[in-house]
């Protein structure tokens, strides 16, 4: 798909449906459109009043200016794009939202190597899943995703409904867990 044809209305609103139906059946694969999970994500939920943060400058400047949201400190943007590869910063705690306004919460966009529902490679992590929009215990293998991010989400979600909600970005797909979905390493792939 040219740069110009992902732009068009019909290709955001299927973005966007794609998106909404990830959310609401948290673990599930959504197949990435071009040009990417990151990008598929980003512009349908960034406008000029959404804020994103971007420390490590995935994006670039030119998909920055794109997708015209402002900047803001990775403390309080409503979106934060980070490696997934990578632990989180030592003391980095995104916006948890407040009683008044759980909405206000962060959602983090991490990137990863790999999202399968089936076998995986020897490194990935096996995640299962459960809470509303699941179907029964979901399975999830991760490969690329550095096992400090869920354990410092069980912190952030650990006030529900304060918290933090996280969608992880393989290069072809992309999956949601929001802040209500309970998150377990079962495994390394390879330990089955």
């Amino acid at each position: 798909m040219k740069p110009a044809a992902w732009w068009t209305p019909e290709a955001q609103q299927q973005a966007f449906r794609a998106v909404l139906d990830g959310f609401a059946r948290p673990g599930t694969r959504v197949p990435a459109t071009p040009p990417g999970a990151v990008l598929m994500f980003l512009s349908v939920v960034l406008d000029e009043s959404v804020s994103l943060a971007d420390p490590g400058g995935v994006l670039g400047a030119d998909l920055r200016r794109l997708l015209l949201a402002p900047a803001a400190p990775a403390t309080q943007a409503r979106f934060v794009l980070l490696d997934g590869r990578r632990p989180p910063v030592a003391g980095f705690a995104p916006a948890l939202g407040t009683l008044e306004s759980p909405e206000g919460g962060a959602t983090l966009l991490l990137t990863v190597d790999a999202l399968c529902d089936g076998p995986a490679s020897a490194e990935a992590q096996v995640l299962q899943l459960q809470g509303p929009g699941v179907a029964g215990p979901r399975t999830l293998a991760v490969s690329g995703l550095h096992p400090d991010w869920l354990a410092r989400r069980a912190a952030w979600v650990a006030a529900y409904p304060l918290g933090v909600d996280i969608v992880l970005a393989a290069p072809d797909a992309l999956v949601a867990l929001p802040r209500t979905t309970r998150v377990e390493i079962t495994a390394l792939a390879g330990e089955h």
